[in-house]
């Protein structure tokens, strides 16, 4: 019987080791990824809005931004996007265009293009993905509650293996 309580022990005790050890690798793949949390951009048209200057500075701190699969976004995507356009001449005029975007005209192609239609419109198109906002937000990272549970689930593993 003795022998058999101690297999159980032994068995139980690894059992719940390897839990512990699935519960920390899932806990650590969490707290580098982000579920289901989407990219957010800004969202103007300088046409439309007069806090979206096309042609001087974009005042993050008026703008917000909006999450691109939510029901807020315009166009909703993946990435952000930032078109800016200018017309020739002296009656000319300048028009910027901040989204998500979901397919650029270009395949991949993040960073900005230039091109000239027909007319002589200049278009910059600017993409990017590497950051909330193309106007500077800040860089996404794991959170301090991921942290902490890697942290206390490490400090178990090591105090149940002494």
């Amino acid at each position: 019987p003795r022998c058999v309580t101690c297999a159980v022990t032994l068995y139980l005790r690894s059992a719940i080791m390897a839990t512990a050890d699935w519960f920390l690798a899932l806990t650590c793949l969490l707290a580098f990824c982000s579920l289901g949390a989407a990219i957010q951009c800004y969202q103007c048209d300088s046409n439309e809005d007069v806090t979206c200057p096309s042609g001087h500075g974009f005042d993050t701190t008026v703008n917000a931004v909006v999450d691109c699969n939510s029901f807020e976004a315009t166009v909703p995507g993946q990435f952000c996007m930032k078109v800016y356009q200018e017309s020739p001449g002296w009656g000319g005029w300048q028009k910027t265009t901040r989204r998500c975007g979901s397919r650029t005209d270009f395949g991949v192609a993040w960073g900005c293009r230039w091109t000239w239609d027909y007319t002589g419109i200049f278009r910059e198109t600017c993409y990017c993905e590497d950051r909330d906002g193309c106007n500077g937000a800040s860089q996404q990272a794991f959170s301090a509650l991921s942290l902490a549970i890697v942290l206390v689930t490490a400090l178990y593993n090591a105090i149940h293996l002494l």
